[in-house]
């Protein structure tokens, strides 16, 4: 591994250098805006901030579909940058490591993992990494400045002709601003948080430049300090206006950390760590991101053009520990998972205006492109981050090509209609580096069996909608159709010579469908309400955690959705949202062990165990948020937030449940000419809750057999954090 980890502080090095170069941009156009806004023929007025909202360009509506507004993403405390996802209703963030990683995400009964069946993008560019060394989907969003964010669009379920692979659960599209006040924040609080954020925004060749360099550190409540250090940079640029305009963005992200992994209840009840303690505390991680993007849309009278393409390099190296002494009953089992990797791709689509039948007709084509080529997929056993195994390898090239249209059709004033159609089809080609000493590659170099090998797949997803109303201030939709997620690639073309391991299907279908209504009847109140139902033929996802990829089995996923926003008066807003869920399988799932398979000879389970059940484990039943947000014009600004998260089963016959919890943040602050002062506070109420919780087998260093145990990972105490802000 030493020539990966000298590849990483070179990439590490030239993130660091590029975040420093845009925090210096930041400050140079600041000055510039401060000092020569007479030169550049600008009014002193500070600079209004221009969005363009990141919707996509499909025109399908649904009663759980939305936006949401910069105002409302800087109103309330953010914990972390993936925060502002929770302003979608039901979507609960959290996180079962170090806060480097990726969060864990849940919606719709979904434990998403890290975005197995979420589609996530910026700036429409993908954040999702399929066949990533930890998990499918990995999504890891610590390289976005959450003050940049301009907008935030959310769509739930697979209705939409312009989304593809990951979004069955939904998708959230996050916008980034093209204009902005100029000015310096910092941040302090308790735990060792630091932040030091500089932004500026200034005219430039008849266009806006906008700079923003973001330098951040935390060490969390734990025993052994997260250390957590982030460097992010952006650079953009935008020339325009609403209707006629490119962008040009350049991001940059390098993050360093120390992990606290989940641990047994076991061994904080007998006193062997603290909540907040650690078995390996060697686990922890380094990860970078850079990317350059271009976006170009061009509206008319007769319709729109709308064309982007992005180039995005990505690294991690991640270090983690999940059942202690059960395989390695010697070193451990601590592994090293490392992607290495460049993503390309574009996307274009063109709409127009036209009739049917005499019905007014908006009509969409439009073609995607995405090629994933990974260097490096690699799982491999470590002891104190040396590399002493490996566990799998290969190099990687998946691409994914698709075509959509869309036609939306207003039969009468109050029907409206919206049939889409996507195929995509997708190309893996894996090439196992555990090889024989001649080159050839089988079960004998590759105990999983070999992955070297290639595999087309095709998918057709139709979709409808019907929108009737409004009628009395209320609207009606109705909406199905079909989506999917991609598996992993290794699990695609493994050579099946390990009959525990056969190859798995590429493409995994789901079929949903929703009724929803959306009113607003009673005055200064929208509320939303929808009932849906999905369908997935399997569940077939990657284990990262041991390098497999298993099916689990066809599912179907049920529940009622509940948003609203009530405008109390000029200066304070209340929202309340909740989401009831049901997941079962469709039949008695395959015998889970929770692990006993994988325990070393020498130290075998007790007994065998084989949990049959209908129950996902960790899909969520219940989640609930509610919020109050003030604006005074004397100032005073402020917010009151409350996410419930219901109890959950963590095994398929429900024995093992996961309880329930709520928690409350709040924000006070004062908005000065050009200074702005706040408080942030989580978990006021100081409560003991924990971000994940799961029930598998693991082993201590010093028991005689594994035992299976709730397996947790705590959320943050109460915390304070204060915030100045500075416009140049």
């Amino acid at each position: 591994m030493q020539n990966q980890d000298a590849g990483r502080t070179r990439d590490s090095t030239s993130n660091q250098i590029f975040v420093l170069f845009a925090a210096a941009l930041a400050v140079l156009m600041s000055g510039f805006t401060a000092h020569g806004a007479e030169t550049a023929d600008l009014s002193a007025e500070p600079l209004d901030s221009i969005t363009v909202v990141a919707t996509g360009v499909s025109n399908m509506t649904a009663a759980s579909a939305g936006d949401i507004g910069q105002a409302q993403l800087q109103s309330e405390p953010i914990l972390r940058p993936a925060a502002i996802l929770e302003n979608v209703p039901g979507l609960i963030v959290t996180q079962h490591s170090g806060e480097g990683k990726a969060n864990q995400y849940f919606l719709r009964a979904f434990n998403l993992d890290h975005g197995t069946d979420l589609a996530l993008e910026v700036d429409d560019m993908p954040v999702n990494m399929p066949t990533h060394a930890h998990g499918q989907g990995y999504s890891d969003f610590n390289f976005v400045i959450p003050e940049l964010a301009a907008d935030l669009h959310y769509k739930k379920g697979p209705y939409y002709a312009d989304e593809g692979d990951f979004a069955t659960a939904g998708t959230v599209r996050v916008g980034l601003v093209n204009e902005l006040q100029s000015g310096a924040t910092l941040s302090f609080g308790e735990e060792g948080y630091r932040r030091g954020l500089l932004m500026a925004s200034t005219r430039f060749l008849g266009g806006t430049l906008i700079g923003a360099g973001e330098v951040y550190h935390n060490d969390g409540p734990f025993e052994v300090p997260d250390d957590y250090n982030r460097l992010n940079g952006v650079v953009r640029y935008f020339r325009g206006d609403a209707s006629d305009y490119f962008t040009l963005t350049a991001m940059a992200y390098s993050g360093k950390w120390n992990s606290t992994d989940q641990v047994p209840l076991r061994a904080i009840s007998e006193g062997l760590v603290d909540r907040f303690g650690s078995l390996n505390p060697t686990d922890g991680g380094i990860s970078t991101r850079s990317s350059l993007s271009f976006s170009r849309v061009k509206r008319g009278d007769d319709g729109q053009l709308q064309m982007s393409a992005y180039l995005i390099r990505y690294k991690l190296d991640l270090w983690s520990t999940f059942t202690y002494f059960l395989r390695d009953p010697i070193n451990g089992d601590q592994m090293l998972q490392h992607d290495d990797r460049v993503v390309y791709g574009f996307k274009a689509s063109k709409s127009w205006f036209t009739s049917l039948l005499g019905a007014p007709t908006t009509n969409v084509i439009g073609v995607q492109a995405r090629i994933d080529d990974i260097k490096d997929g690699g799982i491999f056993s470590t002891f104190q981050r040396r590399t002493i195994g490996t566990t799998q390898n290969a190099g990687i090239w998946e691409s994914n090509g698709a075509v959509y249209a869309e036609s939306s059709t207003v039969w009468l004033d109050h029907v409206r209609t919206t049939i889409g159609l996507r195929e995509d089809q997708f190309y893996f080609d894996v090439k196992d580096k555990m090889l024989n000493p001649n080159g050839s590659c089988n079960i004998n170099s590759d105990p999983l069996g070999c992955v070297t090998g290639t595999k087309r797949a095709v998918i057709f997803s139709p979709k409808l909608g019907l929108v009737l109303g409004p009628w009395a201030k209320t609207t009606y939709f109705i909406n199905v159709g079909d989506g999917y997620h991609s598996n992993d690639a290794r699990g695609v073309t493994r050579s099946g010579q390990n009959p525990d391991q056969c190859p798995v299907t590429p493409l995994t279908r789901a079929t949903g469908a929703e009724v929803g209504v959306a009113t607003k009847i009673i005055p200064d109140l929208d509320t939303r309400l929808d009932v849906f139902v999905l369908k997935l033929k399997s569940e077939l996802v990657f284990d990262g955690d041991a390098g497999v990829t298993s099916p689990s089995g066809a599912t179907t996923r049920t529940g009622i959705e509940w948003a609203n926003t009530y405008h109390i008066n000029e200066w304070l807003s209340a929202e309340f949202n909740t989401a009831f869920t049901r997941a079962r399988f469709d039949h008695d799932a395959a015998a889970d062990t929770l692990g006993c398979s994988d325990a070393a000879p020498t130290n075998p389970c007790l007994q065998p165990i084989g949990i049959v059940g209908r129950y996902i484990p960790n899909s969520p039943t219940n989640v609930t948020d509610l919020g109050l947000i003030a604006q005074r014009e004397s100032g005073w600004f402020g917010a009151l937030r409350a996410r419930h998260f219901g109890g959950s089963p963590l095994v398929e016959d429900n024995s093992a449940k996961s309880p329930a919890y709520t928690t409350v943040d709040a924000q006070l602050g004062f908005r000065g000419a050009k200074w702005l002062a706040a408080i942030d506070v989580f978990n006021i109420a100081d409560v003991k809750w924990n971000d994940i919780e799961y029930y598998y087998v693991s082993r201590l260093k010093k028991e005689p057999s594994p035992v299976a145990d709730y397996v947790v990972h705590p959320g943050v105490p109460r915390t304070v954090r204060a915030r100045f802000q500075y416009q140049f």
